[in-house]
């Protein structure tokens, strides 16, 4: 047998794999989102080995990409005051280097933080858990004496 056709059905089967398989994107994480809540930019690695790369917009301003797992990528904080809608945020590769596009959605809420109640109902459960746990502690002190 030619060996030839062996390694040339490698090679389709191997650049049908690629062709198939999504591409990387650049993306923000999650969406839609809340005023005030965190977003993860990431670049999918569309930079390649540029160290340098910025995202871009309405929602936190400009802010520098650092290496990451996936890529360049930053976690930021939408400002309390952005109002619902879609908006775009542009990572660029180095400085006039090759832009990417991704947009956020931004919904009507605000991010959810924990509320005086929620402290107060946490303290008054660690009270009863303390309690209890005292009250067990005795009885088996007096078992025992």
């Amino acid at each position: 047998m030619n060996p030839a056709r062996p390694t040339a059905a490698v090679l389709l089967g191997l650049l049908a794999v690629t062709l198939a398989a999504p591409a990387a994107r650049a993306t923000a994480e999650p969406d839609p989102v809340v005023a005030g809540e965190r977003v993860s930019i990431n670049d999918g690695g569309w930079c390649g080995p540029i160290r340098h790369a910025t995202a871009a917009s309405e929602l936190f301003g400009a802010v520098a990409l650092r290496p990451g797992a996936r890529g360049m990528a930053a976690e930021v904080r939408v400002g309390q005051e952005v109002a619902p809608g879609r908006y775009q945020v542009t990572i660029e590769c180095g400085r006039g280097g090759a832009r990417h596009v991704d947009s956020v959605t931004v919904t009507e809420g605000r991010a959810d933080s924990v509320g005086a109640a929620q402290v107060i109902g946490g303290l008054a459960l660690l009270a009863v858990a303390g309690g209890a746990a005292y009250r067990l502690r005795r009885r088996g002190a007096a078992a025992l004496g």
